[in-house]
């Protein structure tokens, strides 16, 4: 037998396993592409969703969570008698403020949760009375709003996020919260502060929890006083010490007497800024703090400019005491 006939059959053997391997090479080469092609179709498709879905609905509904205060802080239309080291009761205090001859009493309106809606923001910016601004630290649209505010001469605070007692409501980024230790609660200040670096004072964002304790108060006024900044105890809880803290550490405070937006309806906030000129024509001065709510900007638009022959409209530096 011819020894070459032998060998015929390993070669097409050979040829067999070669064709074989070659084709399961292959089929792993399709079956890469098809997941990369599946990849880069699930990756289109996120970035359309969370363009579409997510910025139109999940994140409004986020900023919603951060920048609505508490439900339902308490009615806090007089300010409460806080008697201070050297320094008289409040009401003394208003008494020489009306004594004062003011051509008309004093208005401060704070405008708190700035920094998330920029269209919003730069409109109050523009808004034909006096307001005050509040930003929250670490918002979208803080540091360009707060230059912007503060270049235009107007009045910067810091809106400081502080723990409230309902966990379910979100303080939002930097908060500082009662379990931190005064280290952390000092460190946290800081940075909030470094976001709004134009503050010339703080008031809190909610913190009905935080503000009623005394150490972690004063731990934070300290820190208030060693920059030289003012304070505004937005009571949001009746129980608050930050006031009584502040006016004990001869710390420039005051605290608010209306929130003009609990009811987002533009007549209640009209009735509660009317609330507001009648405390000022009796004290000679008021605070009242609102939020960049489009039915809040319609309302002051509409209502705030009647009482110009009533009050005069400043910033908080000029009723802070």
């Amino acid at each position: 037998m011819n020894p070459s006939k032998k060998k015929r059959p390993q070669k097409k053997a050979r040829n067999r396993r070669k064709a074989g391997s070659f084709n399961l090479k292959r089929f792993f080469s399709y079956l890469l592409l098809l997941l990369v092609l599946a990849f880069s179709v699930c990756t289109v498709g996120y970035v359309i969703f969370f363009r579409t879905v997510v910025a139109q609905e999940i994140l409004p509904a986020l900023r919603s969570s951060i920048v609505f205060e508490e439900p339902d802080p308490p009615v806090q239309a007089e300010e409460p008698v806080v008697k201070s080291i050297g320094e008289p009761v409040v009401e003394e205090i208003a008494e020489k403020i009306v004594k004062k001859k003011t051509i008309l009493p004093k208005v401060a309106i704070i405008i708190d949760d700035m920094g998330y809606d920029e269209a919003i923001g730069e409109q109050l910016l523009t808004f034909p009375i006096e307001l005050t601004y509040s930003f929250l630290p670490f918002a979208p649209y803080t540091k360009k709003l707060e230059r912007l505010a503060h270049r235009a001469g107007k009045t910067v605070f810091l809106h400081l996020p502080l723990e409230p007692k309902n966990s379910a409501f979100n303080p939002g980024p930097g908060a500082l919260y009662l379990q931190d230790s005064p280290e952390t609660q000092r460190e946290k200040f800081a940075k909030s502060l470094q976001e709004v670096p134009h503050a010339i004072g703080v008031n809190n964002h909610m913190g009905s929890a935080f503000t009623e304790d005394k150490p972690a108060m004063i731990n934070i006024i300290q820190e208030i006083k060693d920059r030289s900044l003012m304070f505004v105890d937005s009571f949001t809880a009746s129980r608050s010490v930050g006031l009584q803290v502040a006016r004990q550490a001869a710390v420039k405070s005051i605290g608010r007497n209306v929130f003009l937006d609990n009811v987002l309806d533009e007549e209640k906030i009209c009735d509660q800024l009317e609330q507001l000129v009648i405390i000022s024509e009796k004290n000679g001065r008021a605070i009242g703090i609102g939020h960049p709510h489009r039915v809040t900007v319609n309302a002051v638009a509409k209502c705030g400019e009647k009482y110009l022959t009533r009050v005069q409209y400043v910033g908080v530096r000029e009723v802070l005491l």
